[in-house]
C-alpha cells in the first residue's frame, strides 16, 4: 500500500542525514537529493544528483522508490537553488557582497550552500549578468540573508516562459 502523500515532506531539494537503506552507495548520508512524495506507483522516491550545469544540480535517471516514513523524516529541507538578493551585506573570509547584490544559490554535492555573485563583465557586447562557477561557501544560517528574486527565463522553442524559481 502506498504511503499517504500528506504524511510526507514536500517535493524538493533535501540534505540526507542518513543513508537510504538498501541504496547506501547511491544515496549516502550527507548528500543532496531531489525528493518526490509521489511516483507512478504511489510510493515516495528520491533522485541522486547527476550533474551540475550553471551552478544548478540536475537529477536524472531512474528514481529510487522506497517504503516507510522513517527515512523521509530524516531529510532536511534545502532552500531552492536560484536567484536571490541580499537583505544586508554578507561578509565572508576574504571579502564581502553588498546589500542588495544579486546572487545565485547553489550547493555542493554534500549540500553545502554556495553563493555566486552577479557580475557585469567589462568589454562584453551583450547586456548579460555573469555568474562564475566559483562561489563562496556560506553557512545555512547565512541563508536567512536571502530574498527570492524571480528571474524570467526565455522559453525553449514551443514552450512558454517561467520564473527561474519554478523547479517542479
Amino acid at each position: 500500500m502506498a504511503t499517504p502523500k500528506n504524511l510526507l515532506p514536500d517535493c524538493g531539494l533535501y540534505l540526507t542525514t542518513k543513508p537510504l537503506p538498501g541504496h547506501e552507495d547511491r544515496v549516502p548520508a550527507g548528500s543532496i537529493v531531489y525528493f518526490h512524495n509521489h511516483s507512478d506507483s504511489g510510493l515516495p522516491s528520491v533522485l541522486a544528483p547527476d550533474h551540475n550545469i550553471h551552478n544548478r544540480w540536475h537529477f536524472h535517471g531512474p528514481s529510487i522508490e522506497f517504503r516507510g516514513l522513517s527515512w523521509a523524516d530524516t531529510l532536511k529541507k534545502l532552500a531552492a537553488e536560484g536567484f536571490y538578493t541580499l537583505k544586508r551585506e554578507l561578509t565572508f573570509d576574504g571579502g564581502s557582497y553588498p546589500k542588495g547584490a544579486i546572487v545565485q544559490l547553489g550547493y555542493t554535492q554534500a549540500a553545502d550552500p554556495i553563493l555566486f555573485i552577479a557580475r557585469v563583465r567589462a568589454g562584453m557586447q551583450e547586456n548579460d549578468l555573469f555568474f562564475s562557477d566559483k562561489g563562496v561557501k556560506v553557512t545555512r544560517e547565512q541563508l536567512s540573508l536571502l530574498e527570492a528574486a524571480p528571474v524570467y527565463e526565455e522559453p525553449e522553442a514551443g514552450a512558454e516562459g517561467h520564473a527561474a524559481s519554478d523547479t517542479h
